[in-house]
């Protein structure tokens, strides 16, 4: 298992099979007269002497020489539209890893297979989306053999438009044969940053953002989380560039967490203590992160909720998201 698009040589923050601008050196020359010329679109994979994007006008090679800059930008639309709406279902969950990396992780084609010693089903399952290069028996075969070297159960999450029948998914089907199940719902909702920045603060509450969780942050997270506090922190010093908030008001009520992709940022962990539910705690706080997050330029927010959970989803209906997409998980 695992591929060459694991393995980068790049001396920037990109990551292969991610979308990129590079700027490329032309010759001395160049008919066009121009000195520097951009390439745009997934990168394929870096060596020791260049990289391959490919582009628009097909596979491109550039050498190391001739690499003048490079930097993730977000996924191309499928459609016309605002991002947060036209995003690809497939780009969207590559691009949510980011905010729940897992501790381990191994490519079986363009399967990512994740692990984070348990904590949360997002870092420890199989992220089925693309090609995985098998059959679905045999990918499922060599997913659940991985998963066992670990001493975890093999999980598969798998994503499709509103409403979608997993059934019709090959790898469901292949574990419906085998004697498997799926778990409910979840709910991938997304919205535009500047919409939710203009939900007004509680009375009386200040929020505090952090690049790291703090003692006060960690106070006023759910108790899965405190629980696994340990694997917990790991996992969370894997976000590239997250941002912790605290809303307190004589002491930490409620908290969540951001985590910054190209174009994008996504919301995790929203959690109010539940003695002080029903104040305006929640809008306050997602208020608040998504005003931190248009100071910076981003356009786009997801994030990810039960679809049985009708108060959460209806907080953020209220406050201007809507639901993209759906994925569910697929066990033995």
């Amino acid at each position: 298992m695992g591929d060459e698009r694991t393995k980068s040589h790049l001396p920037w923050p990109v990551r292969v099979g991610r979308r990129v601008a590079v700027r490329r050196r032309l010759l001395p020359g160049d008919p066009t007269g121009a000195v520097f010329t951009d390439v745009t679109g997934e990168l394929l994979c870096a060596d020791g002497s260049g990289i391959e994007v490919d582009s628009r006008h097909g596979r491109v090679r550039v050498e190391w020489a001739d690499v003048v800059a490079a930097k993730e930008i977000p996924p191309k639309a499928s459609r016309r539209g605002h991002p947060h709406r036209t995003v690809p279902i497939d780009d969207l969950q590559r691009l949510m890893v980011d905010g729940l990396p897992p501790l381990t992780s191994e490519h079986l084609g363009d399967w990512l297979l994740r692990s984070a010693e348990g904590f949360t089903g997002r870092a420890n399952s199989v992220l089925a989306v693309g090609d995985s290069g098998f059959s679905p028996s045999d990918a499922v075969d060599r997913c659940v053999d991985w998963y066992a070297r670990l001493g975890l159960p093999a999980l598969f999450q798998i994503a499709g438009p509103v409403g979608f029948d997993p059934s019709d998914h090959p790898v469901v089907a292949e574990i419906d044969r085998r004697g498997g199940r799926c778990s409910p719902r979840v709910a991938v909702m997304t919205a535009a940053v500047r919409e939710i920045a203009l939900a007004r603060s509680a009375i009386g509450v200040t929020v505090d953002a952090t690049t790291r969780p703090t003692d006060q942050w960690w106070s006023a997270a759910s108790p899965r989380t405190i629980d696994r506090r340990t694997v917990a922190a790991r996992v969370l010093a894997g976000v590239e560039d997250g941002r912790y908030l605290t809303l307190s008001d004589t002491a930490p009520r409620a908290n969540t967490r951001l985590a910054y992709s190209p174009g994008w940022v996504g919301l995790f962990d929203l959690h109010v203590a539940e003695a002080f539910r029903g104040k305006g705690f929640g809008r306050a706080l997602v208020g608040a992160a998504a005003r931190e997050a248009d100071r910076r330029g981003v356009r786009s927010m997801y994030l990810q909720v039960s679809s049985d959970n009708a108060p959460a989803i209806g907080l953020y209906e209220s406050l201007g998201f809507s639901t993209h997409h759906e994925y569910i998980y697929a066990r033995l």
